[in-house]
């Protein structure tokens, strides 16, 4: 029960994160802080797009176990996305 009321809590500051950053570009009247908003709403956009296209046998032996380069390169995107959409 513990971890269902922190994920609740979490997803309250987030949703209060995304509330002040569009608050804030209506009151500086700038659309910049959008971008913010945007970036992290497109981040998992490379995760699932590679990870469509890659099939079991993509680059990699299916029997390692390892999930290919053409994953590796969606998560590598995707963590780019989230620490670019930070600042």
């Amino acid at each position: 029960m513990a971890g269902l009321k922190t994920l609740i809590s979490l997803s309250f500051v987030l949703a209060f994160g995304f509330i002040l950053i569009i608050l804030s570009s209506v009151l500086h009247h700038t659309p910049y802080p959008i971008l913010v908003v945007a970036t992290y709403l497109l981040a998992p956009l490379p995760n699932i797009i590679c990870g469509y296209c890659a099939s079991p046998d993509d680059f990699i032996d299916s029997s390692s176990g390892s999930p290919g380069a053409l994953v590796d390169f969606g998560r590598f995107m995707t963590g780019f996305l989230v620490v670019m959409g930070i600042d």
